[in-house]
């Protein structure tokens, strides 16, 4: 529990705590996973949340309550969608006590008011929150934002392949590999580096 504690914002360690000690919970840190920041898995004799490893103690904490949230909802065997509306009432219910500006900066505060009016799957689709979170993120500051390039221009992405931008669309940017000229749809804040 020491590690779990330690990832997270001071203020918001004695209720975290008071969440987690009297659960049959088993919470484990682990490596960086592309595709997600945490998940929640029900087992016959306890359950087990995983999230990822990070300095971001912003970020853990909403991945934390995020995956407590799912864990609420097999706890009480509440029929919905994995983020469905008894999700949704389960994580606000339980972020609530914490967003206040002793555990978050004004900014992000701000902007996760905002979000949690109708949270969805994954903050990760919420371009100015993420945006906002990786300010207080210290790895990889080499980068700029997708949506911050002009048309035409071409990136090399986090798998080491290089695109370049054409269009934007609706909420998300076109852009083609240039090996394989197939298409992709990027997010606005999509992490890219300049050649």
């Amino acid at each position: 529990m020491i590690d779990i504690l330690s990832s997270i914002p001071k203020n918001s360690i004695h209720y975290v705590k008071s969440l987690i000690e009297i659960e049959d919970l088993k919470i484990k840190v682990v490596n960086k996973r592309k595709t997600k920041h945490g998940d929640f898995r029900k087992g016959k004799n306890n359950s087990i949340v995983t999230i990822n490893k990070t300095d971001n103690k912003y970020l853990f904490l909403l991945v934390l309550i995020h995956e407590f949230a799912h864990y609420n909802v097999f706890k009480k065997n509440i029929k919905t969608a994995p983020h469905g509306l008894g999700w949704k009432v389960e994580y606000k219910k339980l972020l609530n006590p914490v967003l206040n500006s002793k555990v978050f900066p004004n900014k992000l505060l701000e902007l996760l008011n905002i979000h949690m009016i109708n949270p969805r799957s994954s903050f990760s689709y919420d371009s100015p929150l993420v945006k906002e979170l990786n300010k207080y993120d210290s790895s990889n500051k080499n980068f700029i934002y997708l949506d911050k390039i002009e048309d035409g221009t071409k990136f090399k992405y986090g798998n080491g392949k290089v695109y370049k931008k054409i269009k934007k669309r609706r909420k998300r940017y076109l852009c083609i590999e240039t090996m394989s000229k197939r298409n992709y749809l990027f997010l606005p804040h999509a992490k890219v580096e300049l050649l």
